[in-house]
């Protein structure tokens, strides 16, 4: 979380109460979480700081973002991953990514968003 922190003072950022707070919660639970979901965990902020947060950190790179059914999934970027996602469940688990990229001509700063999806072991019984 202490590298967190200070690329959001190195980009010009105050850590505010809001941030230090989304920053708490996800550095402590290791999991994907919608930021619906994240509001109702840390319910002394209201709905706009915590979307105005999500949306700083993933600008700035602080989170990795996916989507399933049409809603974004946060969690903190510790460093380049992917989820896969129990459908029946909702179990996840984490899972490296390797990819690179070569050089791109026409564009710059590019990244990526991979959503995988199936039946976990458990459910599969």
């Amino acid at each position: 979380m202490k590298k967190l922190k200070q690329k959001l003072i190195e980009a010009g950022y105050k850590i505010t109460k809001p941030r230090l707070a989304v920053l708490e919660f996800m550095s402590s639970n290791h999991t994907s979480i919608s930021a619906r979901d994240l509001h109702k965990k840390i319910k002394h902020f209201d709905r706009a700081s915590v979307y105005r947060t999500l949306n700083l950190f993933e600008d700035l790179h602080l989170v990795n973002v996916e989507i399933y059914e049409k809603e974004k999934i946060y969690c903190l970027a510790d460093k380049p991953h992917h989820h896969i996602l129990c459908k029946k469940c909702g179990y996840t688990e984490k899972i490296d990514c390797d990819h690179s990229f070569g050089n791109f001509i026409n564009f710059t700063n590019v990244h990526h968003q991979l959503t995988l999806t199936g039946i976990c072991n458990k459910c599969a019984k």
